[in-house]
């Protein structure tokens, strides 16, 4: 046999299947870690005011919740009732507000959001423009609901 060749021409092609892959992995992976030479278009939408306002009620009911929640665990017995009590009101509250909403929706006014308060409530009603009777109708349901008055009720368009 000459010099410089192989005595096994098995060993001959794997060596050149290994190389193979070996080129055919870096390719591969050069190619996913290229960079596109166009970029996607960055889009921005704000998100309805609605779902800001029913963000910012969910935030605020959750750090009030574990705030109370926090206080509960050092709290004595006549302020542990009072805490728990607080904890009540505040899942009642948010009970009385998806009613108030899903009621609304059920009537069409879809961009609602019903915010209680300890002292007032406001209904939000996005791109409506009721009149006073649907107003007034609206009120009187949300007052049905929540036990406030109406004079504690505020509807916002």
């Amino acid at each position: 046999m000459k010099e410089g060749t192989l005595s096994r021409p098995g060993l001959l092609v794997t060596a050149v299947i290994a190389a193979g892959f070996t080129a055919g992995f870096l390719i591969a992976g050069y190619q996913e870690n290229r960079v596109p030479d166009e970029r996607p278009a960055l889009v921005v939408t704000a998100p309805p005011v609605e779902m800001d306002l029913s963000l910012e009620r969910e935030r605020e009911r959750s750090r009030l919740k574990e705030e109370l929640e926090r206080m509960l665990v050092t709290a004595g017995d006549d302020l542990g009732e009072k805490i728990k009590n607080e904890l009540w009101e505040l899942t009642l509250r948010a009970a009385m507000e998806k009613e108030v909403e899903t009621l609304l929706a059920a009537r069409g006014y879809l961009g609602n959001t019903v915010v209680i308060q300890p002292r007032a409530v406001t209904v939000v009603i996005k791109g409506a423009n009721l009149s006073p009777s649907e107003a007034a109708a609206i009120g009187q349901m949300t007052a049905e609901i929540t036990g406030f008055p109406l004079e504690q009720i505020r509807i916002i368009e």
